[in-house]
This record gives C-alpha cells, structure tokens and sequence, in this order.
C-alpha cells in the first residue's frame, strides 16, 4: 500500500475510466489497474464495479475514497510544510487567474509584482473558476486571484478589489448619448455574453433576468475581446469590467444604473501553511497605485 496506489484510485473516480486515469497519471493502464488490484487484495474490499462500460465505485469503495482523499490532502499539507522557510512565499508559486481578469491585471502588476518579491517565482495558468476550485482543493494551484463566488466560503479568501460593471456600446448606438444606462434601458437590445462557465457571465446574467433583460444568442464565446469587436461595429452590447475599459475605435462605456460590482479575490486553500505570505501578497496587491489609478479612471 503507498500513496501511488491512492492517487491511482482517485484518479478513477474521477475519470469513471481505467485509461484515462492511467494517462491523468502518467502511467501504463496494465500498471495503474494492477496497482490498484494489489491495493483491493491488501484492503480486502473491491473499490470498483468495472461490470459496466463506465468504472463506478462500490458501496465500500465510495466510503475508503473518503479517507483516501483525507490521506492524500495531508501528505500535501506535510509536504508544503517541509518547504516552508523563515519568508512566507520562496521558490515556485503557481496562481491561476480567471480569463475575465488575466489580460487587464497582469500586465498592470507583474513587472512590479516580480521586484517586490524577488525569492519567489510566479507561474500563472488562466482557467475558469470551477477548475480554479478543483486546482485549489488538489494542491496543483497556491492561490488564485478570480471573482468572488458562493463556493469560496471553503477557502480562505482575501479582498483584493471591487470594481464596477460597465456597458460597452457603438458610438453609433443611441445609448451612447446617455450619461448612464439603466438596466431596463437595454430592453430590446442584442445583448452579448460570454459562454457557460465564465462566473462573468453568472453575475452579469442575475442582474440581467432581474431587470427582465434578455440576452442574445447570437454569439457565446471566451472573449471579452471578440464581445467587444462586435460592439464596435454596433452588433450588440456587453458588459465590461472597469479594468477591461481600455479605448477602442468606436466604442464607449456607459456606467449603470443602479450600479453593479464585482469583488475580486486572492484565494488559498484553508490549510496552506504560507497564509501570512497570502494576506502579505493580497495588501500588497489591493494597495498597488497602478491597480487604484485604473479602478478610478473615468471613461468615456
């Protein structure tokens, strides 16, 4: 019995599949599933129902995965904790970051970001906030910087920002002539959002089925980028982020009414030994003049 063969068995319950598990985890699927009949025999339990086309766990199987999930989760706590030194954050640091934020903070704070903390060296992965949370639980993420959602209350979370919720509309669009744009204003418009998944789009749509808004089908994508080509040629409109606000040909931002935010957060494991070095980053962060310039800039 040995941590391999636990990794093994999460990775099935995961992927309800022997081969794709074996390629999760590096492996041949004669080694993986070989591995983890040796482990049945020691534990005198079958884990598996491998009868259907798709692997499930037993009865049994489903209670062991509990504590072997528990057994892996603290051999990651002693192994973060072996490595922690007299400064809070040394060495690699991975940070995932959602898509909605990566493109406008990092180019703001990174230069800055690596002179401050010289000992540590920062990897960035953008995903979206479901894999952001999976990342976390699993140790492949440190932290992640994303928008603040119901399922952090299982993390530990620092307040990094807020910032508003712009409409982005053509400077040929009637709207453009407002000095706000309430949100029943937008009745009728062809309103543009991002694709499932993004917590953007969750945000932006509450607000939206609240008012009555409905929003066009025209086009689901991954980019704020591309949602923001089709306004300027005055094919729709769409929210923005204060910090995606930057000019564009043929584009204005029109605040809302009532004014709608989101909170931004710096986010951690519960159990990650380094949390003096998280709230360390986070101020570090929230406090940056080049963050608090762009979250007050008017425009247009």
């Amino acid at each position: 019995m040995n941590l391999k063969d636990f990794e093994y068995v999460k990775a099935i319950a995961h992927y309800k599949h022997f081969r794709k598990a074996a390629d999760a985890c590096f492996v041949s699927q004669p080694t993986l599933s070989g591995q983890v009949k040796k482990l049945e025999q020691e534990l005198g339990v079958v884990l598996f129902d491998r009868s259907t086309k798709q692997v499930t766990l037993t009865s049994k199987g489903a209670r062991l995965l509990t504590q072997i999930e528990l057994i892996l989760e603290q051999t990651q706590i002693l192994k973060e904790l072996a490595a922690t030194s007299n400064e809070p954050l040394q060495g690699k640091l991975t940070i995932g970051i959602i898509p909605t934020i990566a493109p406008y903070l990092l180019p703001t704070l990174l230069t800055s970001m690596k002179e401050a903390f010289v000992n540590s060296h920062f990897s960035f992965i953008e995903m979206q906030t479901a894999t952001i949370l999976e990342a976390l639980n699993s140790g492949e993420l440190d932290f992640a910087i994303l928008a603040d959602v119901p399922e952090l209350k299982n993390f530990h979370a620092v307040n990094l920002y807020k910032e508003d919720f712009l409409v982005a509309v053509s400077q040929n669009n009637t709207l453009s002539k407002h000095k706000k744009v309430a949100l029943s204003d937008l009745q009728g418009c062809s309103l543009l959002m991002l694709s499932d998944g993004h917590c953007f789009k969750d945000q932006a749509q509450q607000f939206c089925f609240s008012a009555g808004v409905d929003v066009s089908s025209q086009y689901q994508g991954n980019s704020l980028e591309t949602l923001l080509a089709l306004v300027a040629i005055n094919d729709g409109v769409t929210f923005v982020p204060k910090l995606a606000c930057s000019e564009r040909a043929g584009i204005d931002y029109m605040p809302i009414f009532p004014n709608q935010q989101r909170n931004v957060v710096f986010a951690c494991r519960k159990h990650y030994p380094h949390l003096s070095g998280v709230e360390q980053l986070g101020e570090w962060l929230s406090a940056h003049p080049n963050l608090k310039a762009k979250l007050t800039k008017k425009v247009n």
